[in-house]
């Protein structure tokens, strides 16, 4: 891996607008280390880089150079996020859903408040129907 592949860490970091101190907590690599790779000094190994992409919101394609395109498959995975989580039958089931997703791919905050909304759309309108049912088949 080049110099290229701590340019392309270094900006995407920057364009999720977060500190190395920041990514030390999220991800646990010491910001020394961090920085070390954005120097281009030392080189991740394969599942700190998945971990860095996945934060970043971007693809190991993009960090290393190979395309210079630097979120294409995001709209993809948002899509599915959706589908994921309007999948589960509760609102508690989507819940859990958007929290794993959160631990597990670091969704932003925007994602993560749309997917809840979403949510509590979808459930919220199916509990309002199962209580009008109640209500006129008792009658």
């Amino acid at each position: 891996m080049s110099s290229l592949l701590g340019i392309r860490l270094r900006m995407a970091r920057k364009a999720k607008q977060l500190t190395q101190i920041q990514v030390k907590r999220l991800t646990n690599i010491n910001n020394k280390t961090l920085s070390g790779y954005e120097k281009g000094v030392s080189n991740p190994d394969i599942d700190t880089l998945i971990t860095l992409a996945n934060l970043y919101e971007t693809s190991i394609d993009y960090l290393v150079g190979y395309i210079d395109v630097p979120t294409p498959h995001l709209f993809e995975k948002k899509a599915c996020y959706e589908e994921y989580v309007l999948s589960a039958p509760t609102l508690g089931d989507a819940a859990h859903r958007i929290a794993e997703l959160k631990n597990k791919y670091y969704i932003d905050k925007d994602t993560f408040l749309r997917l809840s909304e979403m949510a509590y759309d979808k459930h919220s309108s199916l509990q309002e129907k199962n209580i009008i049912k109640t209500v006129y088949s008792k009658k």
